[in-house]
């Protein structure tokens, strides 16, 4: 696919091995779906940031009721002995327009490049399946440094709606006056 930045090879070419005889590919993680009895482990990931003073169950319990949470797909990344990792939210707002929500490391796990793994695999992901150019919209509550590595631009301050979190784009900046009403209404 043209439009992806990663390509992709058989199987037989990830597990065989170069001229040396090592293997070609060290796998190192696995992403999936989160599954629904999962949630509990993943949000918790968040509560140390996003928490607001709340126990962890009423945190738990308020992104678990949340309806723009439980839209979208959640993705994981953990070890092939099923650690997991960090996890992320998605969220399809039109065709080639997407959120990505929630982005969080286990404690443990963190300043090790999981997130960074999991959300350039998930953007791919999106890309390929929407068989297209895809935008990206996010608010950082981190350096936003670490999401300019991934092309996004804060977006204008016109458009800051939720400080001190910064509303990011890989797209348009400023948004279309139809798309930032996503960042608005979701975020």
């Amino acid at each position: 696919n043209d439009l992806a930045g990663t390509w992709i090879r058989p199987k037989e070419m990830f597990d065989g091995c170069n001229d040396e005889g090592a293997r070609r590919f060290a796998p190192v993680a696995r992403m999936r779906i989160v599954q629904p009895d999962e949630n509990a482990i993943v949000l918790r990931f968040g509560h140390d940031v996003w928490g607001e003073g709340e126990d962890v169950e009423s945190f738990i319990t308020r992104y678990d009721d949340n309806p723009n949470h439980q839209r979208g797909t959640r993705y994981l990344l953990e070890t092939f002995e099923g650690t997991i990792l960090c996890n992320l939210n998605t969220l399809r707002f039109r065709r080639g327009l997407m959120g990505i929500a929630s982005v969080a490391t286990a404690p443990e796990h963190r300043k090790r490049g999981w997130a960074s793994l999991l959300l350039r695999a998930v953007m791919e992901l999106m890309r390929f399946q929407e068989g297209g150019p895809v935008d990206f919209l996010l608010f950082s509550e981190v350096d936003p440094g670490f999401y300019r590595t991934f092309g996004f631009k804060d977006l204008p301050d016109a458009q800051q709606h939720h400080a001190p979190s910064v509303a990011m784009s890989t797209g348009a900046c400023p948004l279309p006056s139809d798309d930032e009403r996503f960042v608005q209404q979701y975020f």
